[in-house]
């Protein structure tokens, strides 16, 4: 009758997972390692002038990194299920 056939066609994992798994884990990865950069830079007792700019570099990379997450978990869903006007448009949208 075909259903084991349709089973497996459903069961296929999506090619795109993996790249999309990649690309969370690098973001993330990113983020840590700006979260550690900053920590480190602002627990440093050196006297050297550039710690300050080094602080300030992965403090906007923190703060640039939340802004693109929030931005793009606006566009497709409610962030943190919280009912902010003008979040979740496309998924509103789409019908």
């Amino acid at each position: 009758m075909g259903s084991d056939r349709d089973r497996s066609e459903r069961a296929a994992p999506d090619p795109r997972r993996g790249e999309f798994l990649r690309m969370h884990a690098a973001a993330t990865m990113l983020l840590l390692l700006m979260a550690a950069l900053f920590a480190a830079a602002s627990f440093a007792s050196s006297d050297a002038p550039w710690i300050p700019y080094l602080r300030a570099f992965a403090e906007a990379g923190m703060v640039g990194a939340c802004a693109d997450w929030f931005a793009v978990v606006a566009l497709f869903r409610r962030p943190l299920g919280l009912p902010i006007p003008h979040t979740g448009i496309l998924s509103a949208n789409k019908d």
